[in-house]
């Protein structure tokens, strides 16, 4: 009977997983999962940290933007990217932080690419797909998404 019980709980909990994917580069902090439970970062002038590039020579173009949250009690909640708040262009380490106060309790997206001279890459993005037993959730091609304390 226990087998049973732990084996059915197994199935539950694999029904109800979630699985990230990234393209270009894979952020480090702030971390990033469920798009709709944004991580909280320690401060207003955070410090990002991503994975390095394994190319040699390379430099990083650093964006954050405002974001953008209507809340509907019938048609949820809808996010969308807004406008740049904070760019930085040629950074030489993978991470960065930030020179400007963000504002509290507010939730923003954040990205990076790879510059070698004029040469860059797309801005990192990540996909993310929460399983729920008979359906799904996808949110895909999204810049990576934190919120800042409420202060």
């Amino acid at each position: 009977m226990k087998a049973r019980i732990w084996i059915l709980l197994t199935i539950l909990l694999l029904m109800l997983t979630g699985c990230t994917s990234f393209k270009v580069l894979k952020p480090i902090y702030p971390e990033v999962g469920n798009p709709n439970y944004p991580k909280v970062v320690e401060s207003l002038k955070p410090t990002f940290q991503w994975e390095p590039s394994q190319e040699p020579d390379v430099a990083y173009d650093f964006v954050i933007y405002e974001g953008i949250k209507e809340e509907d009690f019938w048609k949820g909640t809808k996010r969308a990217v807004g406008r740049e708040v904070y760019y930085r262009e040629g950074l030489t380490e993978p991470k960065h932080t930030i020179e400007e106060s963000l504002k509290p309790d507010v939730e923003y997206y954040w990205s990076v690419r790879i510059r070698r001279g004029q040469m860059v890459s797309s801005w990192s993005l990540y996909d993310y797909t929460l399983f729920l037993g008979t359906g799904y959730m996808r949110a895909a091609n999204h810049p990576f998404i934190f919120k800042t304390p409420k202060k």
